[in-house]
């Protein structure tokens, strides 16, 4: 649970750092980067949650959130190793709207903002080198 709340300060942190803002978390994804590492993570988060989705790994409900400063965690995937993912693991930020964040913060941070398309969505990329950390915001909700 100590990688739980890292990931969530750390990824606010980043956010504030970027934009002079602080945003919401309540799901977050945490980087396996190993396979055994990966089973130990499902394994540990299969008692106090349930499987809700697959992306990359599986997403758990929680069954009590977890508290990080003043958010609360519902929702926590477990990426399979990647090696290309070598940070902790990431957050989702919450925001009322996409568009307008997008309009607003994008232009100004191009080295630490970042869109990526997808074909039924997309989402701003947070980052930046100093932080083991990532986040993002989506466009829309993924139904899983």
């Amino acid at each position: 649970m100590e990688a739980v709340v890292y990931v969530s300060v750390h990824a606010s942190e980043l956010g504030k750092k970027i934009t002079g803002k602080t945003f919401p978390v309540s799901s977050l994804t945490i980087f396996a980067h190993y396979p055994e590492e990966y089973e130990k993570l499902c394994k540990i988060l299969a008692e106090p949650g349930k499987i809700v989705g697959e992306n990359n790994g599986p997403r758990f409900l929680l069954q009590h959130p977890i508290k990080a400063r003043d958010t609360f965690i519902t929702h926590i995937r477990v990426r399979k190793p990647d090696p290309y993912r070598m940070q902790v693991g990431c957050s989702d930020f919450d925001v009322e709207e996409y568009q307008d964040f997008k309009q607003q913060y994008l232009s100004q941070h191009p080295n630490n903002l970042r869109c990526i398309e997808r074909p039924d969505y997309e989402m701003i990329e947070f980052l930046n080198p100093d932080f083991d950390v990532l986040a993002y915001i989506v466009s829309a909700k993924i139904h899983d």
